[in-house]
């Protein structure tokens, strides 16, 4: 393992959000990014103009606009809107993407039950997440994914893992995967869209545990 990883600060993202409280919350747990998603089919969706409020009241906080099967000219615009800081893109090309998009670029890519990728990872540049695979669902499906493909990814680029994450598994995924950071969404929620701030506090701290118990081991 590379010697720097082990004393890099492992990328907390909180997703699905909608309201302020639970934005606020997350961030004094000590996320590090807020994700927000501003299309697609879910009750997790919420209007640009909210989250661009949300982030007025949040100073500081990273903001990620979460994107489904958006152009890049939709994405530029949604993002502004919203005020974000970084995009998280589903369904997207990622051999098309164009290599001088405005703002950061998380490209997700879906991994099926036996270890398979769905989608083309990205050439090297953007973020990668892993989430598992759906038929309908873009995300939050709070199914956990062959942790054994992500190690092999992580291994060469850095991911962002998803699928399934709570405070009670979040530390092995770290100890097998190594990844950049780790995203949760509906295992932290009461309802869709609604976080549990107990379980988003558990979460976060759970991570913060992991790397301190090996800032100095293997």
């Amino acid at each position: 393992m590379d010697p720097a990883a082990k004393s890099r600060r492992t990328v907390v993202k909180v997703c699905g959000l909608t309201r302020l409280e639970d934005a606020r919350a997350a961030r004094d747990a000590g996320a590090d990014w807020l994700g927000f998603v501003l299309t697609g089919d879910t009750a997790r969706r919420v209007e640009p103009e909210r989250v661009a409020a949300i982030a007025a009241s949040l100073p500081g906080a990273t903001i990620v606009a979460v994107l489904v099967s958006p152009t890049p000219e939709e994405a530029a615009t949604l993002a502004r809107q919203a005020r974000a800081d970084r995009v998280q893109l589903h369904r997207v090309d990622p051999l098309a993407w164009p290599t001088d998009f405005p703002l950061p670029v998380t490209m997700a890519v879906g991994v099926e039950r036996d270890g398979s990728l769905r989608e083309t990872l990205p050439p090297l540049g953007p973020l990668v997440l892993l989430d598992a695979a759906h038929s309908a669902l873009a995300g939050g499906t709070g199914e956990r994914l062959p942790w054994e493909t992500a190690r092999v990814v992580a291994a060469t680029r850095e991911v962002l893992l998803a699928g399934g994450l709570d405070d009670a598994c979040v530390g092995e995924a770290l100890s097998e995967v190594r990844p950049f950071g780790v995203d949760a969404s509906s295992r932290l929620e009461v309802a869709p869209g609604i976080k549990d701030p107990h379980k988003v506090r558990r979460f976060v701290a759970a991570v913060r545990r992991w790397e301190d118990e090996h800032r100095d081991g293997a």
